[in-house]
């Protein structure tokens, strides 16, 4: 029996000096939930960080995969996600230019008043 892992990028990280990339979430065949997730990229590549607090000064993760192949479908679903999310936002980012010979202004251009027929 295989498990369908759903994973959504909720948000990106926009600081140049951050290794964290962008925050995730999964979802294990619609029952189980995690939040938090961090899809980080250091020199030694991307990866998906789970989800840690503090506790009594000492960090650690309350969740975790119990197996190798679990922990890697879990990162695959969310470095998949988080590719095309990625492309997503790359395909909508549009810049424009003005040429020379065009200028901004607050005033609008004159245009002939549309006829109507009646």
């Amino acid at each position: 029996m295989q498990m369908k892992i759903t994973a959504t990028i909720n948000r990106f990280v926009d600081k140049q000096d951050s290794s964290v990339k962008a925050y995730a979430s999964v979802t294990m065949d619609g029952m189980f939930a995690v939040h938090g997730l961090k899809v980080m990229e250091t020199e030694k590549g991307r990866f998906v960080n789970m989800p840690s607090t503090s506790y009594t000064d000492r960090d650690g993760n309350k969740q975790y995969s119990v197996t190798k192949a679990a922990r890697n479908a879990l990162n695959q679903a969310v470095l998949n996600a988080y590719d095309v999310k990625l492309q997503q936002i790359q395909a909508t980012e549009i810049e424009v230019e003005n040429t020379p010979d065009e200028e901004m202004s607050d005033e609008p251009a004159d245009e002939p008043e549309p006829e109507i027929a009646m």
